[in-house]
């Protein structure tokens, strides 16, 4: 190697190492936690992130200089309720203290992590509006070709809250695979598993699915022995808990909109497995 390109070398893993040393010795100071923050991502245990406006829930944390903090938290627009604890910075950790409890949170490229009771909290100084999913329309005619397919429940909407399914938070996942007017559903529910079968055939505007056998199965939400599915055209397969819907003939659901009524019919949303050999 000549005296040129070990010359080269030695500058280049020195511009690395500086770079690696600048990184590891920066220190967490006060300026970077201080201000306002709000919550724009939380998750529970292993689940899928999500905002916490699908649950109808604002968090905002106010990091004072004094070594104070006030978190506000509300509800389907009730009163607020305002929370008080204590901050500092030791080991380039953020601790905060509230009712003599301490949690450890980490600062990175400009957000707080907070883990506490199984839920994760992410903070970011700039809000972000929660864009709830807006169901398509139901496709007209549809085929049971149309049905055809893998399918895995994505999505529930309760009570006026939209919630990702998954067994840390809804309790249950679930998945579901058509073919020749015959499905099959697996639940996964508090760990164990269920497998229904079911036959049926289009009418009108939805795949009415009946349980072969008369074994009652389900979730606390819905039963699985008479299933109603509309096809959205934006992909999405639409269950709605028959006790709960009120639709008409073609399908489609009753409107609240004109009396400012919140719809509490239970839906679950299906996105269609795509499978890559």
């Amino acid at each position: 190697m000549s005296k040129k390109m070990r010359l080269w070398m030695a500058g280049t893993v020195g511009v690395l190492m500086a770079g690696f040393m600048s990184v590891s010795v920066y220190a967490l100071e006060e300026k970077d936690v201080i201000g306002t923050w709000y919550v724009n991502e939380l998750s529970m245990g292993e689940g899928a992130s999500f905002h916490p406006g699908a649950m109808g829930m604002e968090v905002t944390v106010d990091i004072k200089e004094d070594g104070k903090m006030e978190t506000t938290s509300s509800v389907y627009g009730e009163e607020p309720e305002v929370d008080e604890s204590e901050w500092k910075i030791e080991n380039d950790k953020i601790l905060m203290t509230h009712n003599d409890q301490t949690g450890e949170c980490e600062y990175k490229d400009g957000k707080i992590t907070l883990t506490a009771d199984g839920t994760t909290m992410i903070l970011s100084q700039e809000k972000e509006e929660y864009e709830p999913y807006v169901p398509g329309k139901p496709v007209e005619n549809p085929t049971m070709k149309d049905f055809e397919g893998e399918w895995s429940c994505t999505l529930m909407e309760a009570f006026g809250m939209q919630m990702p399914v998954n067994a840390d938070f809804t309790g249950f996942e679930m998945s579901m695979s058509v073919e020749d007017g015959k499905a099959e559903i697996i639940l996964i529910e508090s760990g164990e598993e269920t497998k229904v079968e079911l036959q049926g055939d289009v009418e009108g505007n939805a795949l009415v699915l009946k349980a072969v056998t008369e074994d009652e199965a389900g979730t606390m939400f819905f039963s699985l022995d008479n299933m109603k599915f509309n096809l959205l055209d934006d992909g999405k397969l639409c269950l709605i808990a028959e006790d709960d819907a009120e639709e008409s003939d073609d399908g489609e659901e009753a409107d609240d909109s004109e009396t400012g009524e919140v719809d509490f019919s239970v839906k679950t949303y299906f996105e269609k497995i795509i499978v890559t050999e």
